[in-house]
């Protein structure tokens, strides 16, 4: 028998273990120093691990990368530099010590040398991004405050670290701030102010996605949780015109977006009606979330996924106006490919903006 002796060795090769203190995330070391410092390092990193001798500089390297990381991504952690001068002068000066061992006994290996230069520059940023954490969210909360109440805007570790990442556990960069409005008024102007501050904004419903919808992919972030957005306003009756040519009436559930499904669901029960959506996490995602991520479940077979049980939604737009989608042409039952879907998009006053009109093919 022939066996390809490189296929074998590769196959057979043990992974490099991690070196990276601290490094518990899903990211290998090879990620995370990518991730703090970019592809170039880590090739540097690769072409000298063949020329360790004791192997203490790559320690010490490791220990630099894994204090950095674990601040970057540990708010708790981070918090404690924010309060502490000593600890975060103790932190940044032992990683000057060990930069200048690892430069000392270097031998004048230019990739050495690059490789501390680089973590000396990334080093003083991430201490200047630290020092002006408190007066940043002190601005933050002047601006946001007057919209939403002060309480309402939050940088304590439980609330951030508990929206870096949803159902998927994918965790890149924490939010700079949650706010949690307590009124469907407030998310437009709140959107318009953080957008004038430069920063980007997340709405997040119960954070049980499994696309990473809810997660941070950059560093300027603000998230806004709508989970206080939880009134069910009722049940109305509205007339429906069908392809067939005649009329029915049907009934309406209006729900805020941070109304628990299961809870949408107990509503209409209580009214002898369906709401047929009915995602697997139904006891705790939001309605917000269904929309988003046009959620279907067990009954989507009969009636469809969220996208062909929805009427009309309100998005609040990054201008802070408020614009509403409605549907003109809902048959009572689920897209099918060969309908004709239309939407109209009306502004805050009611006014027409335009008219979307989809085949049942581009919705599925």
């Amino acid at each position: 028998m022939t066996v390809n002796k490189k296929h074998q060795d590769a196959k057979t090769a043990p992974a490099v273990k991690r070196e990276i203190p601290y490094n518990y995330t899903s990211a290998s070391d090879r990620q995370a120093i990518s991730f703090i410092l970019g592809e170039a390092v880590v090739r540097q990193v690769d072409e000298l691990r063949d020329f360790r001798v004791t192997g203490r500089s790559a320690r010490l390297l490791m220990q630099i990368f894994g204090d950095i990381l674990i601040h970057g991504r540990n708010p708790y952690l981070l918090q404690e530099l924010l309060d502490s001068e000593r600890r975060r002068n103790r932190i940044f000066e032992h990683a000057r010590k060990d930069l200048d061992t690892i430069e000392a006994t270097a031998n004048g290996d230019s990739r050495v040398l690059a490789i501390v230069q680089t973590l000396r520059k990334k080093l003083d940023k991430f201490r200047s991004e630290i020092e002006v954490i408190p007066a940043y969210r002190h601005k933050l909360k002047r601006e946001l405050a007057p919209i939403v109440g002060a309480k309402n805007v939050l940088f304590d570790p439980f609330s951030i670290v508990a929206h870096a990442t949803d159902a998927t556990d994918w965790r890149l960069y924490l939010p700079v701030a949650v706010v949690t409005p307590d009124d469907e008024a407030q998310v437009a102007p709140l959107i318009a102010a953080i957008a004038k501050l430069g920063l980007r904004v997340i709405p997040r419903g119960a954070g049980t996605g499994l696309t990473g919808g809810a997660v941070p992919l950059r560093s300027d972030c603000v998230i806004i949780n709508t989970e206080k957005l939880n009134h069910v306003h009722g049940i109305s009756e509205r007339t429906f015109h069908l392809k067939e040519g005649h009329s029915v009436t049907g009934k309406v559930i209006e729900v805020e977006s941070g109304v628990i499904t299961e809870a949408a669901m107990h509503h209409a029960d209580e009214h002898g009606l369906v709401f047929a959506t009915d995602p697997t996490s139904e006891w705790a995602c939001s309605i917000g979330g269904n929309i988003a991520e046009n959620a279907g479940g067990k009954m989507a077979v009969r009636w469809g996924t969220c996208i062909d049980n929805l009427l009309e939604w309100k998005i609040a737009m990054p201008g802070g106006k408020l614009w509403t989608v409605r549907r003109t042409d809902h048959q009572l039952r689920k897209i099918l490919p060969e309908d004709t879907v239309t939407y109209e998009v009306l502004d805050q006053h009611g006014a027409p903006l335009k008219r979307i009109t989809l085949r049942g093919t581009e919705i599925r």
